[in-house]
C-alpha cells in the first residue's frame, strides 16, 4: 500500500506546504470532498484494494462540522514521525487527526471524524476534573 494522506477542509495554504514535503517522501495527498464523507475511509485511500461504500449504514451527520481532519494510511512509525515533526516545525495544525487502522477501515469518513471528536471531548473533561 503506497502511503497516502486523506484531508477534509484543510486550507489550500497548508495541503500547498505539505504537499512538495510529503511528496518526496512518496506520500500522496487526496483531499476528500464533502459528497464523500458518508464513503468508506479504506475505500477513498485505497479504491483499488478496498470495495467502495458511500451512504452507508453508520452515516451521522456532521452539523456545522468546520474542524479541519487529516487521516494517515499505510504510514510506519519513521514516516509517520517525520511528518508530525514537519508540520510542527512550519506551525501547521489539523485539529483532528487519525491513522488508518483496521478497525476503522470499513467506517466512513464520517463515522470515523464523529469518534475523533468524541474521543477528543472525552479527554477535554478529564484533564478539566
Amino acid at each position: 500500500m503506497k502511503p497516502i494522506i486523506l484531508l477534509y477542509n484543510v486550507s489550500s495554504n497548508k495541503v500547498n506546504i505539505l504537499r512538495p514535503v510529503v511528496s518526496m517522501m512518496g506520500i500522496g495527498i487526496k483531499l476528500i470532498k464533502e459528497e464523500h464523507l458518508n464513503c468508506k475511509a479504506g475505500a477513498l485511500a485505497y479504491p483499488d484494494m478496498f470495495e467502495s461504500v458511500c451512504a452507508s449504514e453508520d452515516t451521522m451527520p456532521l452539523n456545522d462540522f468546520s474542524e479541519e481532519f487529516m487521516l494517515l494510511c499505510g504510514m510506519d512509525k519513521t514516516m509517520l514521525d517525520k511528518i508530525l515533526n514537519f508540520m510542527n516545525k512550519k506551525k501547521i495544525s489539523v485539529s483532528l487527526k487519525a491513522m488508518l487502522t483496521e478497525t476503522n477501515k470499513d467506517w466512513s469518513v464520517t463515522k470515523l471524524i464523529s469518534e475523533i471528536k468524541a474521543e477528543r471531548d472525552e479527554i477535554a473533561k478529564s484533564i478539566k476534573k
